[in-house]
């Protein structure tokens, strides 16, 4: 296992609210083709996690620099065991990347404390016998703080085996670094916009939904079945939960610059957010994530 820590700061590019008005969608049928009939490599069907369990600290994981996931809640301690599978593209090395982020202030506390644990269970079909077991094949705690730094920066890399290669980013995807900053985010934001009314007016399109499963469930080995079932439910909005206007965001890049999402800033989750009606403090969330056709132009669904 090859180790690398840096301490950096890191800088944030924070947009406000002042879009141009758009009529923008996406378009994956090009790209659900490729999956719908999809032939794995091979018979296996592993699964891999990632526990974290932190404390007085915040943080940023990607996995291929794919949003693994972020903690800036105000809640001192947490802990989640996330799936990773749908972060892999293809058997090999893949990329690790940690940040961790001061609780409060601008300096890491010498509480601050951070532990992983890397899992693979060997057949995710065999629901009955808890998916073949789990394997620990990683673990790895941040070293105590002694000095204030602002910022803990760790880089590594572990083995994956997959059944699948996905490299629909490689085939299609523009490298967003290439267009016109101005035009990137108003069409960026426009998306944004248009997915928000949807929710609002509860427009739901059950092939657009089936077309965007595709890639992810080849990754999770969903039938054909299971994702024509997920795809029939729309997201139900609770009563208790306010679906929050386009404002005060951040445009967030993934895949080295072919990916862009917006996050909120209170939370740094996804912009497109719902928030409790009497407390106003976020309670869920919809990803969107984003890549641009290099030969069409069009807009896909990552």
């Amino acid at each position: 296992m090859k180790l690398k820590v840096l301490v950096i700061i890191g800088i944030l590019f924070t947009i406000t609210s002042c879009s141009q008005k758009k009529n923008m969608k996406t378009d994956n049928s090009l790209i659900a083709k490729e999956f719908k009939s999809y032939k794995f490599i091979n018979d296996s069907r592993p699964g891999y996690y990632l526990q974290v369990n932190n404390q007085n600290c915040h943080y940023d994981i990607r996995v291929n620099d794919l949003n693994v996931g972020k903690y800036f809640d105000p809640t001192s301690s947490y802990s989640v065991r996330i799936p990773l599978n749908i972060r892999i593209l293809e058997s090999g090395e893949q990329a690790f990347s940690l940040k961790v982020f001061p609780f409060q202030g601008d300096k890491l506390s010498k509480q601050a404390n951070l532990q992983l644990r890397l899992m693979m269970y060997p057949d995710m079909t065999d629901k009955e016998n808890d998916y073949g077991g789990n394997v620990t094949l990683w673990e790895w705690e941040m070293p105590a703080i002694e000095q204030e730094l602002p910022l803990f920066v760790m880089d590594t890399i572990f083995e994956a085996e997959v059944p699948f290669k996905i490299d629909i980013l490689d085939k299609y995807a523009l490298d967003l670094s290439t267009m016109d900053k101005d035009i990137l985010s108003s069409e960026v934001i426009a998306l944004f916009e248009t997915k928000i009314k949807e929710f609002k007016n509860k427009h739901h399109d059950q092939n657009n939904w089936q077309n965007i499963y595709q890639r992810a469930g080849i990754q999770i080995y969903m039938s054909q079945e299971r994702i024509n079932e997920l795809t029939t439910k729309p997201i139900s909005q609770r009563p208790n939960e306010i679906l929050q206007p386009l404002e005060n965001f951040e445009l967030q890049f993934y895949g080295n610059g072919k990916i862009v999402t917006l996050t909120n800033t209170i939370d740094h989750d996804s912009a497109i957010w719902w928030a409790d009606k009497d407390s106003g403090k976020p309670i869920s969330w919809q990803p969107f994530y984003l890549f641009k056709n290099k030969d069409t132009g069009e807009w896909h669904v990552w």
